[in-house]
């Protein structure tokens, strides 16, 4: 009986632990280390990641760059860019067909 309390409260004590925080699009357009490279992972297998997350992490995307909160130390380098989607437009040399 008394291993079983013991059991018990060590059950209880360990999921009280720390939670992961919620996937929503205020909380990842808050935390951009959170956010980076999850919209990376859905840039490059949007199908393991889920489209409900990926739908979540492309919203928040578009929140914190509409608003204004990537900072300029946002991108150091080229290689932190997200991914540039591919143009179905042709270039646009000047001439009216």
């Amino acid at each position: 009986m008394n291993r079983a309390c013991v059991l018990s409260v060590v059950v209880v004590l360990a999921a009280c632990g720390r939670h992961a925080p919620a996937l929503t699009v205020d909380a990842l357009a808050r935390d951009p280390q959170r956010l980076r490279p999850l919209h990376h992972r859905c840039a490059v297998a949007r199908a393991q990641v889920g489209e409900a997350t990926c739908r979540i992490a492309g919203a928040a995307y578009a929140r914190r760059f509409f608003l204004g909160l990537g900072g300029p130390d946002e991108y150091q380098t080229l290689a932190s860019l997200p991914p540039i989607p591919v143009s179905f437009d042709e270039p646009d040399d000047g001439v009216r067909r």
